[in-house]
């Protein structure tokens, strides 16, 4: 049976999310996380950014991010308030628009470092291809590609370092495994955002070799070990906050918005990078039954700029919407 939860609006059948009494896990960790003491937190960051500061003002951490809201966010904090030397990593996602490559402009020319991989575009839009036939992913490749890449990056350049954004699975009702952790490693990666499917296996047989694969899988276990890399997501130490990330975005890297909603959407600043994330969320809703509206208003609803009758109405009106780009 079908069922939403009774505070947000997130479904039963979104994969991995658990319920307490009709409610989500992520309302439940977002409850939690009113009781923490974000200032022992932000203590805790400021330790583990003395242990891998630079002495010689050289790159320290990697940012993963595409000039979005909250990747700017994350970089400007880090350099900041911080004093941080961040090398930020991008992956060129499939189907880029326009104001996502000028947002990403105005990131750097904002001051900052980045890295841009394009991978091999004979083998993602292969895999893109059979993900979407067999599992209804068309942006697999790309977000193999968001994990891997600046793990990569971090071992040629020997940047210990990692800072991801949020810890997607507890903030928006998966697994809690990492809820109350600091770190994570590859297991975590392949378990859950790469739902342990093998990426050789969405390929023609002797197609490829291994340098067409390198930004797309995960360093050896043994290599990532040895390198002794520290990834760990920023909402562990902060609570996380969109429309916060969104002015700062805007004010200090030059972030803009669209005039009009994309296909979808209510509002006009999240996943302005690609076109390709509007029929990953449009197939969301044919596998599990919601779609990007659902996402978006019950983060919204969590954070209270939002209410849940209001996000029911928008629900209604965007959800079954067949993406138009």
């Amino acid at each position: 049976m079908f069922y939403r939860c009774k505070i947000c609006l997130t479904p039963n059948t979104r994969p991995r999310v658990t319920f307490n009494n009709s409610i989500c896990n992520a309302c439940l960790n977002w409850e939690e996380k009113k009781k923490i003491k974000w200032k022992k937190r932000e203590k805790i960051l400021k330790k583990i950014c003395n242990k891998y500061r630079s002495k010689k003002n050289s790159f320290d951490v990697i940012v993963p991010g595409g000039g979005g809201k909250d990747s700017s966010y994350v970089a400007w904090m880090l350099k900041n308030k911080y004093n941080m030397n961040p090398l930020c990593v991008c992956v060129q996602p499939p189907l880029d628009t326009d104001i996502g490559k000028k947002n990403l402009d105005n990131f750097v020319n904002s001051g900052f470092n980045l890295i841009e991989i394009k991978p091999n575009r004979i083998i993602t839009k292969e895999i893109a291809k059979n993900a979407f036939i067999k599992y209804g992913n068309p942006q697999l490749d790309w977000l193999f590609a968001i994990h891997a890449s600046p793990i990569r990056i971090a071992i040629e350049y020997n940047i210990p370092f990692i800072m991801w954004g949020e810890e997607a699975e507890s903030e928006y009702g998966g697994s809690n495994d990492l809820k109350n952790k600091t770190g994570f490693d590859l297991n975590h990666i392949q378990k859950y955002y790469r739902s342990n499917i093998d990426i050789k296996k969405l390929l023609s047989k002797k197609k490829y070799n291994n340098s067409d694969l390198y930004w797309l899988t995960l360093p050896e276990k043994n290599l990532f070990s040895k390198s002794k890399i520290y990834a760990t997501h920023w909402s562990y130490y902060e609570k996380w906050d969109e429309h916060l990330h969104l002015k700062f975005a805007k004010k200090y890297c030059g972030l803009q918005t669209t005039k009009k909603n994309t296909s979808g959407a209510y509002n006009n600043f999240s996943h302005l990078d690609q076109k390709m994330y509007l029929l990953h969320m449009y197939l969301a809703y044919l596998k599990f039954g919601f779609g990007r509206a659902t996402t978006d208003a019950s983060i919204d609803i969590r954070a209270g700029k939002l209410s849940r009758k209001k996000g029911i109405k928008l629900v209604r009106e965007l959800d079954h919407l067949f993406p138009i780009i």
